[in-house]
């Protein structure tokens, strides 16, 4: 993802820093970065009112400049909202989040059903068939997080199968899913278990495959946790005010 970056994002950078007279400093973290800085490409603005860091999709000049705007402003501060049903995955130094939604059962509902209890088991099923994602008391989640939401449709069949079908969506496009199913997962509804197990299976390996995708700016490069963490004023040639 930087080699990505390097080649078509930052050009466009260093025209825009020029044109807006903003200097602009290139630096290698892997001789190390400040605690904030859980992965690359990183780009962050600091002025006199603070220092902020960038959150977006890399690839969209957009992302950037509106960034840019609001930095100048106010610093941005970092997220104290945390959803403790939140499985995470710790690469390196980032984390990554998902929330999960199921939506309600289509199709052949019995009488008694009971949608609370279902989406309960399914939850439980879904997580416990990721191989990655789990469940912590404190997760880590901070504004250097990456987050995606995970969306389940279920619907029971007139044969009593279940068939599960799920949407990807990045924190950076709440509208447009970055992956969804053509084919549901599915099997015998007296197995809800499985079904749901193999469902969570699937979408943790589409949200895996996010992080590689350099197409629309989701991807991004970890750091390792033996990375040097160094403070601003170690690093930087424009030291806060």
């Amino acid at each position: 993802m930087t080699e990505d970056f390097k080649r078509n994002v930052l050009p466009e950078i260093q025209d825009y820093a020029r044109k807006e007279n903003i200097p602009l400093e290139i630096l290698d973290a892997r001789k190390g970065v400040p605690n904030e800085v859980r992965f690359t490409p990183a780009i962050v603005y600091q002025n006199q009112k603070g220092r902020s860091v960038f959150r977006g999709r890399y690839r969209k000049l957009s992302h950037f400049t509106a960034f840019i705007e609001r930095s100048k402003a106010n610093a941005q501060t970092d997220l104290t909202e945390v959803q403790s049903n939140m499985p995470t995955w710790s690469i390196g130094r980032v984390t990554l989040a998902t929330s999960i939604s199921i939506l309600p059962l289509e199709g052949n509902n019995a009488k008694g059903f009971d949608q609370a209890q279902f989406n309960k088991e399914a939850f439980q099923a879904i997580v416990a068939g990721m191989d990655y994602f789990k469940l912590n008391e404190k997760p880590d989640i901070s504004r250097q997080s990456k987050s995606f939401r995970m969306e389940f449709y279920p619907e029971k069949t007139k044969d009593n199968l279940l068939l599960v079908s799920m949407k990807l969506y990045s924190e950076f496009d709440p509208s447009h899913p970055v992956f969804e199913t053509k084919i549901p997962s599915g099997g015998e509804w007296k197995e809800i278990d499985k079904v749901f197990m193999k469902a969570g299976n699937r979408l943790e390996k589409a949200l895996i495959a996010q992080i590689s995708n350099w197409d629309n700016g989701d991807g991004f490069d970890t750091l390792s946790k033996s990375t040097p963490v160094k403070s601003w004023q170690e690093l930087a040639s424009y030291p806060s005010k």
